[in-house]
């Protein structure tokens, strides 16, 4: 099963915007998504700007959908980011 752990961050003036993306993007992530087994959003508390984001799918076809869904949904959160965010994929053993 693939999982992901992504790291974003935002520039500092944009963690509201960004919080409030990422609560609508997990509900639907969530609702729309039934090959997302995991998909938990996280605020670093020592760095506001900074967010984790735990995924987990039940096979690579789900995780190739998120991904599609992904690149609709985050088309104006580009403009948040204070870099690229770093991805570290994983495989569940």
């Amino acid at each position: 099963m693939p999982s992901l752990i992504a790291t974003v961050r935002v520039q500092p003036a944009k963690v509201e915007e960004a919080r409030s993306f990422f609560k609508e993007l997990g509900t639907q992530v969530r609702r729309d998504e039934p090959g997302t087994q995991a998909y938990v959003i996280h605020q670093k508390k020592d760095e506001p700007a900074t967010f984790v984001v735990y995924e987990k799918y039940e096979s690579d076809a789900a995780f190739k959908a998120h991904q599609k869904n992904l690149a609709k949904a985050a088309a104006g959160f580009g403009s948040l980011l204070a870099g690229a965010p770093e991805l570290l994929m994983l495989e569940e053993i």
